[in-house]
């Protein structure tokens, strides 16, 4: 057996380097965060390579005090707490003191400094978690980060990153998602020579939709407006605008960003029977809630976090999205998309001073403004990041000669456009609202399917399956909302074999199993007899189904012992409304239409398909090339 011994200390760095520190798009998380906490209000992001040989952040926040630079790079080292009482009320988006110690011990950092009263900043060199330079030097307010070389004495971990043009992919998307959890701050983020982001940082979400996702999602997204023992802001897509997975789903809780399988099953449960099965909404939601009542120590990464009322949680942000699909027009509606294909800005030379240094913002009116001259004569004096790395003073007005290395000269801060520019133009939208039935103009049956009709400019095209659907399901949800529901004997009674959490909830269930119409006794440790199931549309479930709601109901997700019986209505339904090629009477349409503007939802059947799609006289014209 191997003896037991202590590892060295470059060891345990580089071991607990790879816990924070994956690809390059986790260091510009931890850096960017830092800058965040720092309180920037301009952050600039630039990376080569996808970030591997190089990457660049900085900020204009409150930079590091000299003194403390040093401590900065050492591990569990951290000015965001002072004792564990600390993380039970934490804002910070950093606090385990671990990014710089990690990011230091496997890349060459260069790290350039200088808080708001100090004359002079410090520039700061390590390479694989030594110190090679420690210097004063002439900068502005604010922080810049330089890492090299990610994982150069680590080939076993480099080998494992992937192509650039991949590791750039996760840097671009980890922007997009920081700069939508905070409008307040101007982001850029720059991929090689080209723009790729900024945002305003004028405190408008929209602004940041509009600069990641552009003007057509902007247009198909509604805005979400809570207060209440949580607040929840943000946007989320129209039924008919969804993704085919969850990576347009973006949570911030009290400006972190987070991963919550929790809200992804609320929003789940929001939108069950108005988007089809595999489609997912777009999402944008900011929540605010009291720090203590949330464990964000849960994974180094700090995206996972605890929520000790899982509950309360649950049925706020449900209200928060369902008051807001309520209250919105849910009508489908054929447009005709503009396709504006997404040009990545160039940098131009001249201008990736101010990608250093970028506004100020809200700090000083005034400030120096140091820039290199087009011919630097003294090569030697002026480094790659853009700052002068000698030791001599940097006077307020003017240098000696003979010709100058820097040309330094006060200038006036520029506050940001309250707006992005170009400024996102909504589309006029006609009101689409369920019309009334009585006002409609029946134009007649196409395809022995769909029923056409239109009332002040509008056509209105219905499928008469989908909208039959939602009528009969509805009428089988209101039977189950008004008492419990009928019964059926099962000629033998069917033994189900539960885990023991899910039998565990059934036994303190039982009184609601019962309402739902189902008979349930125990039978062993984790088994039960089912002797009656529900009969709903002149059939009856099975005990299958009971099985699936025992499952669903351990998850202790909002009305779950509903869920299933719902979607079994829903197939019942499916199976009982008319199906497309049967010819309708113009009186059996006109019945369908008032009995569908009846309906809960009846711009959607149950399995999510839109029942009914309009168009405008205008965009026919468009199309027909009548107007332009």
């Amino acid at each position: 057996m191997a003896r037991i011994q202590v590892l060295d200390s470059g060891t345990i760095n580089k071991i607990a380097a790879g816990e924070v520190i994956e690809r390059p798009a986790s260091i510009v998380k931890e850096l960017v965060e830092n800058s965040i906490d720092a309180g920037a209000t301009a952050i600039t992001v630039e990376v080569r390579d996808g970030g591997i040989s190089y990457l660049r952040v900085t900020d204009n926040g409150s930079g590091i005090e000299a003194g403390e630079v040093r401590n900065a790079f050492l591990r569990h080292s951290t000015s965001k707490i002072r004792s564990a009482e600390d993380l039970e009320l934490v804002t910070s988006l950093g606090f385990r003191g671990e990014a710089l110690a990690s990011i230091a011990a496997v890349s060459r950092t260069e790290v350039l400094t200088k808080t708001a009263d100090a004359l002079t900043g410090i520039r700061y060199v390590n390479e694989g978690g030594k110190e090679l330079i420690f210097e004063e030097v002439a900068a502005v307010a604010g922080t810049t980060f330089k890492v090299e070389e990610l994982f150069f004495n680590v080939p076993a971990r480099r080998k494992f990153l992937k192509k650039p043009a991949a590791e750039a992919a996760a840097v671009t998307d980890f922007m997009q998602k920081i700069a939508m959890g905070h409008p307040e701050i101007s982001f850029q983020y720059i991929r090689g020579n080209s723009r790729v982001l900024h945002t305003p940082g004028d405190y408008r979400l929209k602004n940041c939709v509009y600069a990641v996702y552009g003007k057509e999602v902007l247009n198909e997204l509604m805005e979400v407006d809570y207060d209440g023992v949580l607040g929840v802001k943000g946007f989320i897509s129209r039924p008919q605008t969804t993704r085919a997975n969850r990576s347009y789903q973006h949570f911030y809780l009290n400006g972190r960003m987070i991963r919550s399988r929790l809200i992804e099953k609320i929003l789940e449960e929001c939108y069950k029977d108005l988007v089809m099965p595999g489609s997912f909404p777009m999402a944008v939601l900011q929540i605010t809630l009291d720090p203590s009542l949330v464990d964000v120590n849960v994974h180094p990464t700090k995206m996972e976090v605890r929520f000790s009322d899982e509950g309360l949680v649950r049925e706020e942000i449900y209200k928060a999205v369902s008051r807001t699909l309520g209250q919105e027009d849910l009508m489908t509606r054929i447009v005709q998309a503009e396709v504006v294909p997404q040009v990545e800005e160039p940098v131009k030379e001249k201008e990736d001073w101010a990608s250093v240094f970028p506004v100020m913002g809200t700090q000083a009116k005034t400030s120096v403004e140091i820039r290199p001259q087009e011919k630097i004569h003294k090569k030697e004096l002026w480094q790659e990041n853009g700052y002068y790395s000698g030791r001599q003073e940097v006077l307020p007005t003017v240098l000696e000669e003979p010709a100058p290395v820097y040309e330094v000269r006060p200038k006036v801060e520029v506050q940001p456009e309250p707006e992005v520019r170009p400024q996102p133009q909504p589309q006029s939208q006609p009101d689409n609202r369920f019309p009334d039935p009585s006002s409609l103009h029946l134009v007649g049956q196409v395809f022995f399917t769909y029923w056409l009709a239109e009332a002040d400019g509008i056509l209105y095209i219905v499928d008469q399956h989908a909208a039959h659907e939602r009528v009969l399901y509805d009428k089988i949800r209101s039977v189950l909302n008004r008492g419990m529901l009928d019964s059926q004997i099962l000629l033998e009674p069917a033994v189900v074999n539960l885990s023991i959490s899910d039998y565990a909830s059934v036994m303190e269930h039982m009184e609601l199993f019962t309402r739902m119409g189902f008979e349930v006794e125990p039978f062993g440790e984790s088994t039960v007899l089912v002797r009656c199931v529900p009969y709903i549309f002149n059939g009856p479930m099975d005990a299958g189904d009971f099985q699936d709601m025992a499952a669903l109901l351990s998850e202790g997700s909002r009305n779950i012992s509903q869920d299933v019986l719902l979607d079994k209505m829903a197939m019942m339904a499916c199976k009982a409304a008319v199906k497309g090629n049967n010819t309708l009477s113009e009186a059996e349409a006109r019945a369908l239409f008032e009995s569908l503007a009846k309906t809960t939802n009846p711009y959607n059947c149950p399995h999510g398909r839109p029942t009914i799609v309009t168009m405008t006289k205008q965009q026919m014209e468009k199309l027909f090339k009548r107007i332009v």
